[in-house]
């Protein structure tokens, strides 16, 4: 009889006699049944991750915001909408996938660059939390469309503050000279 080896990752990924599994469940039992190449994501992890998270923030007013732009899989996005994250979106189309997972346009944050004049109006109507302006024009956009709605925006600006992170330059933000974002001066 053999023995059987365990090799933990961390709670829910682990080597069972070197096959990889998650939450138990075999990686080559999952290929399988589906195509590959795949992701495959714990919902326990996640949910761990985000309630540690949340947890260690207990002590001060906080909220969490998730970044659909680094991952849009819907079910990813519903786990963590149950548990109560907001969503930042950077397009109308990942507002429309955070709202598929159940997040509530109070809890989304609008940032990135190049919104068009038709998604900043959808988010207006949408009544999202925030949008997080990049430029003076488009700062302009907002006002102009939030008169005509005769409603308040809320709006964040991204603020340079003229702090080298000594990165590649055609990628450096946050020196007075890089395109995101306003200077204290404008």
């Amino acid at each position: 009889m053999s023995e059987k080896k365990t090799k933990k990752v961390n709670d829910f990924f682990m080597y069972k006699n070197d096959i990889l599994c998650v939450e138990d469940v075999s990686i080559i039992n999952i290929t399988n049944n589906i195509k590959t190449p795949f992701y495959v994501y714990s919902t326990a992890s996640l949910r761990r991750r985000y309630i540690d998270l949340a947890t260690s923030l207990n002590s001060i007013k906080h909220s969490l915001y998730f970044s659909v732009k680094s991952n849009s899989n819907l079910a990813v996005l519903r786990v963590l909408s149950l548990l109560g994250s907001g969503m930042d979106v950077v397009s109308g189309g990942e507002y429309l996938r955070a709202q598929k997972a159940g997040v509530p346009g109070y809890k989304v944050v609008f940032s990135g660059v190049g919104k068009t004049t038709s998604e900043l109006d959808f988010a207006i109507k949408k009544k999202i939390l925030l949008i997080n302006v990049e430029s003076e024009s488009e700062l302009k956009n907002i006002i102009n469309l939030s008169k005509n709605k005769k409603t308040e925006v809320n709006v964040g600006i991204r603020l340079n503050p003229n702090v080298n992170a000594q990165t590649i330059g055609k990628i450096s933000t946050g020196r007075m000279q890089d395109k995101f974002g306003l200077n204290f001066k404008d």
